[in-house]
């Protein structure tokens, strides 16, 4: 019976050592993938905002060229009316 006990007793704490080994590793593991899944999230987060500036700043620069264009336009062609509307005066 002694030996019984003892055998039970030795089993009982290579299994509880063998429990908190796997209990280990799945903390291990689960960190390291939540630790991968953000640091990929924040990457992506990281590049899409980035694009995001990249294409406002060049349709804010599209848009601004555009606007420039077309007012040197209406100001070539309000030059040309009042060139021909305003007698010279020589």
């Amino acid at each position: 019976m002694k030996y019984l006990l003892i055998s039970i007793f030795t089993l009982f704490i290579i299994s509880c050592a063998s429990v908190g080994a796997v209990i280990d590793s799945t903390k291990s593991v689960a960190t390291g993938v939540l630790d991968m899944t953000v640091g990929t999230a924040s990457r992506v987060v990281g590049a899409v905002a980035e694009d995001v500036a990249d294409t406002t700043a060049f349709v804010a620069d599209t848009a601004a060229g555009t606007i420039k264009a077309a007012a040197d336009k209406v100001d070539s062609e309000t030059d040309q009316l009042q060139d021909k509307e305003s007698p010279k005066a020589e």
